[in-house]
């Protein structure tokens, strides 16, 4: 894994974890009916509990020339929710990535959109004329 994306895990990391585990324990909760809260213009504040279940996936990026590319993925995405989008052309990858990259700031080099496009081609892929083919039906 690149030095660049294991920094950007590790900035991230930490400040996610901690509201994480912080949100998931503990929430403020401001409390409306206090009497001198109401007449002093003070807010009167109380701690409860909230509970936070987390969505898991047992899916993995199959194996192959560009897997090692996919954690860059799962900054922000499940395997599963990848592997779960309709097929794209391989053009349509590249402006996905790009689309990641420009719009949401994902960590990846220019240089590896065409790699990742084509690992993501193979595994999820369709050609164009499947494409079209599909938009008939719509």
């Amino acid at each position: 894994m690149n030095l660049k994306v294991r920094m950007v895990g590790r900035v991230w990391a930490v400040p996610s974890l901690l509201a994480i585990t912080l949100g998931g324990s503990l929430a403020w909760s401001q409390a409306t009916n206090s009497t001198s809260a109401t007449s002093t213009g003070a807010s009167a504040w109380q701690w409860s509990n909230v509970s936070i279940d987390l969505p898991t996936s047992d899916s993995a990026f199959p194996p192959g020339d560009g897997a090692e590319l996919t954690p860059q993925c799962l900054i922000c995405h499940s395997a599963g929710m990848v592997l779960r989008q309709p097929p794209l052309t391989r053009d349509q990858w590249v402006d996905e990535i790009n689309k990641m990259r420009s719009a949401y700031g994902a960590p990846l080099p220019a240089d590896q959109v065409d790699h990742l496009a084509d690992y993501l081609f193979r595994i999820n892929g369709s050609s164009p004329s499947d494409t079209a083919a599909h938009d008939g039906d719509r």
